[in-house]
This record gives C-alpha cells, structure tokens and sequence, in this order.
C-alpha cells in the first residue's frame, strides 16, 4: 500500500544520505512528534491535523529505523528508546511503533549479543526490555 511505499522511500534517501544533517532531521521529527494531540471540540469533533503531525513524524523515525535493518548507527538507540513512548495513545501510532519494535528485533537478533547490544547504554537496554520482546532478548 501507499504506507509501505512511503517507508521504502524514505529508507532509500536515508540510507543513500540525501539527509546530510541526521541529528538535525531526527532532532526536527522528534519535536514533531511531541505535537500535542487534541482533546475534541464541543461537538465531539477533534481536528485530526495534529494527530496526522505525529503520525507522520513517528512513522518516518520507524523508517529511519527500518532503513538500516541489520545495522545499529550510533544515532538508533536513542530513536528506538525515544519511539518507545509512543507504545500508547493513539491506536495508529502505537500500532506503527510496535510493528517498528517488531522489525527492529527480527532483523538485529542473530547478531544482538555478540555486535548490536553493546551499542546500547543500560539504561536504554532496561527501557526497551518490555516493549513486545522475549524476556532475555535485551537482558
């Protein structure tokens, strides 16, 4: 679907660096995606352009996870741990950030312990043990 696409879009620039500033990008999506979502108006209505804000600033820094699938980037620890607050709330953005969790754990866990672990503080390691994983997958 057109979702799919998008994400193997973005992947592709991201990973062919068109993005020159990464920090900067990530830093931008991350403020994006803390757009606070409305609460609904007097008739029950809500305007959806704040939840689309955040929608599409966390499905992109899933893609930024998704694009480098069987590597961790210096950057990615912080982005999984910064997408791990979003696990609730709004139904489409959870659901996106679990699939995220999801991929990221299919496509890291052969070489988890021996490489991708130790790009990870304990700290962050400790936040992410709960999000939809085996107990010992992070431990």
């Amino acid at each position: 679907g057109i979702n799919a696409e998008y994400g193997e879009t973005i992947g592709g620039l991201l990973r062919t660096c068109l993005f020159s500033d990464m920090a900067g990008v990530i830093e931008e999506l991350k403020v994006l995606a803390k757009t606070p979502l409305p609460k609904g108006t007097k008739k029950g209505q809500t305007d959806i352009r704040e939840i689309w804000i955040r929608h599409g600033a966390v499905k992109t820094l899933c893609d930024l996870v998704r694009a480098y699938p069987y590597t961790v980037p210096d950057w990615l620890p912080e982005v999984t741990v910064f997408l791990a607050n979003f696990t609730r709330g709004n139904f489409m953005i959870a659901n996106e950030v679990k699939k995220c969790m999801s991929d990221f754990k299919r496509t890291h866990l052969d070489s988890w312990h021996e490489e991708h672990k130790l790009k990870f503080s304990e700290d962050q390691l400790h936040l992410l043990q709960g999000l939809l994983v085996a107990p010992n997958y992070y431990a």
